[in-house]
């Protein structure tokens, strides 16, 4: 209680990082927080409601609280007088524009030169723009928005809301308990039309999977729950440990029936550095851990049918222990085959390590195209390492205004810096479709925990 009391008077005493309002500015942008609101909750389930255009695009809640939030801004900005963006915000959103200009050289570039009109990377090199502009509005309109105490107890609540939701659904579907077709039985089924999204009415048909409301990918799933559960943390400025702790708890079981290596050794990693700065919670984490062993062991003891449906190596348990050994080649998935391919592309043109083959191009490229699944080397494949030095400016200074900014343990710093070590098995910062809105998400987390303190006045 005291150290959320020395922080929050470290922040008043900050002039920089203060904004002062009136009741009446507060009361302007009540539909703007409502949109914020709006956008928090459709976290709650991705899953495309309407396939209007290509399946990657389909429309999602995510996709229409983004235009609700915009719209609000855009009705709201007459009242404007004083932006409520923090400087750090401010900073974050010129990187940001910066970064959507030189995806858009890259894709104009690639395309100039383009021999076959009918190139995968036409289409998916629009589809990227498209998410960063959507994503940039996320970050953009969230961080005018003023955050009073009373808001964040709000948006607090929802996201509480949120995980828990999220990781019944994932324990649901994971059980075949909601059978996972039945998630997508609104959307056209064969796999000529729904592409990845068929995976839920096939896969539904054999056995559950820890796909819950989010995504057909495992990893883009487990990403969704450690973001929402750092976000939560940071909302609740640790006034509610034992809450805290329940609901890291929840996300740690759903993370590993996800089947996700990668997002459960990403958690895993996050409850840790949270046990650390909590030392006199140590008897709850034991406790914890201890129920955590006792579940898995549980599931791994058989006549349990969907579990061993669900996992490629016998069980889930089986395929979560594999972290141990993650230097055995084995281990990869074949991801080691893809890496090789990809760099022997690099290495056919020296000048693609540079600046790249364009930006939607990777899927134009190998024997069967598609993601290198390790972010850095997606990023020099379509940017080059003058694409990967931007992304590592970006990164460096987003990291430096969290540290330097963030409340509490600093849970959204963290999680970037978790998000990063897990890039190098997945695009997890990268708008490809396999990650649908979680960079729009992320976003809006990073503004709302750079966000100015809000003093209102009469």
């Amino acid at each position: 209680m005291n150290t959320s009391l020395n922080i929050s008077q470290k922040n008043i005493q900050s002039p920089n990082n203060l904004a002062v309002i009136s009741t009446s500015s507060v009361k302007n942008t009540q539909w703007q927080f409502l949109a914020l609101c709006l956008y928090l909750l459709s976290q709650s389930f991705t899953i495309p409601i309407l396939a209007i255009g290509s399946w990657a695009t389909w429309l999602t809640f995510p996709d229409l609280a983004t235009s609700v939030l915009f719209l609000t801004f855009i009705l709201s900005y007459r009242h404007k007088k004083l932006s409520a963006a923090s400087s750090a915000n401010k900073k974050i959103f010129v990187m940001l524009i910066f970064v959507l200009l030189c995806c858009i050289t890259c894709y104009l570039i690639y395309f100039s030169n383009l021999i076959d009109p009918n190139a995968n990377g036409v289409r998916l090199g629009i589809y990227q723009i498209y998410r960063l502009v959507e994503f940039l509005c996320v970050f953009g309109v969230t961080a005018q928005i003023p955050l009073t105490p009373k808001r964040i107890d709000v948006l607090k609540q929802i996201t509480n809301f949120v995980l828990i939701f999220v990781c019944l659904s994932i324990i649901l579907t994971f059980f075949a308990i909601v059978p996972l077709g039945a998630l997508t039985a609104h959307l056209p089924q064969g796999k000529d039309i729904a592409g990845a999204w068929s995976e839920y009415a096939r896969l539904g048909k054999i056995g559950g999977r820890g796909w819950g409301t989010i995504s057909y990918n495992h990893g883009c799933v487990a990403a969704h729950v450690t973001m929402i559960a750092a976000l939560r943390i940071y909302l609740g400025l640790g006034k509610q440990v034992i809450i805290d702790f329940l609901l890291l708890f929840l996300s740690l079981i759903a993370c590993f029936i996800t089947e996700s290596r990668t997002g459960f050794l990403g958690i895993l990693l996050f409850v840790i550095v949270y046990m650390l700065t909590k030392p006199r919670n140590t008897v709850i984490a034991i406790g914890l851990a201890a129920l955590l062993f006792g579940i898995i062991a549980l599931t791994s003891l058989g006549n349990l049918d969907s579990v061993n449906l669900v996992s490629v190596q016998g069980s889930v348990l089986d395929r979560q222990t594999t972290l141990l050994d993650a230097g055995n080649a084995e281990n990869l998935s074949g991801r080691d085959n893809i890496w090789e391919e990809k760099v022997q592309f690099l290495n056919q043109e020296p000048w693609r390590w540079i600046v790249g083959t364009g930006f939607g191009s990777a899927w134009d490229n190998g024997v069967d195209g598609g993601s290198a699944h390790l972010l850095f080397l997606h990023i020099i494949l379509e940017n080059g390492i003058l694409g990967l030095l931007i992304f590592a400016i970006l990164f460096y200074k987003m990291l430096y205004l969290l540290y330097q900014n963030e409340l509490y343990i600093k849970p959204i710093f963290w999680a970037t810096v978790i998000f990063l070590i897990t890039s190098f098995t997945q695009e997890i910062f990268y708008p490809i479709p396999a990650m649908g809105s979680f960079i729009g998400f992320y976003l809006c987390s990073v503004a709302i925990a750079l966000r100015k303190d809000v003093k209102v006045i009469k």
